[in-house]
């Protein structure tokens, strides 16, 4: 049995299930009487985004990361695959598609997770050398900033899709995804210390990107559309 790809697999995919419970239980049964989401698309749409994730993870690693120009031209075509699913027709000015794009960002993050630790964890030990307990928090942390990261830019472009003002947020998270790409390329490239400054860097980012969306973007897009709502029972 390969540990190490169970290793990799449990690091990846844990913190995107941790964070779609944490960020959605807010909008469904019990917190409210109506759901603002179908609970049976969910898991589906987790299901793709991993498919997307292994594919994306697949292409993406044949190139370096650290050179700028493949960096950014990822970005790019990782937020392009989330625009071209989260605006078939099925999910256009529907309210509960930033929903549905932030769980397809966690499947992809999660797989993304999963081909990034594994990969780090073949360089670790393919030298003869063990993992240590700063190995496992670098892995630990960088799944995590895969998921917040691909969580968030998801639900970004889900919000442009319900609002039918897809290429706006589309832009929004290319931006996000862009500079979180420039700075890891000094966690590739950098010595220490400045490896480290720019991991943790990168993790500002993806947190404050998820942070912005969670109590921000959401619970505004829903305020707005129960403002409409309310605007149009009255008339």
């Amino acid at each position: 049995m390969n540990y190490d790809m169970l290793i990799a697999g449990a690091i990846g995919i844990a913190p995107a299930l941790a964070l779609m419970y944490w960020t959605m239980k807010d909008y469904t049964y019990p917190k409210v009487e109506k759901p603002f989401f179908d609970d049976r698309k969910l898991f589906p749409m987790l299901a793709i985004g991993m498919i997307v994730g292994v594919v994306l993870y697949s292409i993406q690693s044949i190139f370096p990361m650290y050179f700028v120009l493949y960096a950014l031209l990822f970005a790019v075509i990782e937020e392009l695959v989330k625009l071209v699913i989260l605006n078939f027709r099925r999910f256009q000015k529907h309210l509960d598609t930033p929903f549905y794009g932030l769980v397809l960002g966690l499947g992809i993050g999660s797989m993304m997770a999963f081909g990034a630790v594994y990969q780090f964890i073949m360089a670790i030990t393919g030298e003869g050398d063990t993992l240590n307990a700063r190995d496992y928090s670098i892995m630990i942390f960088l799944a995590i900033q895969f998921c917040l990261l691909n969580g968030a830019t998801g639900t970004i472009i889900g919000v442009g899709s319900a609002r039918g003002l897809p290429f706006g947020y589309f832009a929004q998270a290319v931006l996000v995804h862009l500079a979180f790409n420039l700075i890891m390329i000094g966690f590739f490239t950098f010595g220490s210390p400045w490896m480290y400054v720019a991991f943790a860097a990168a993790m500002v980012v993806a947190a404050f990107s998820y942070y912005q969306i969670t109590v921000q973007t959401l619970p505004e897009l829903i305020s707005s559309e129960i403002k409409k709502f309310e605007k149009r029972t009255k008339g």
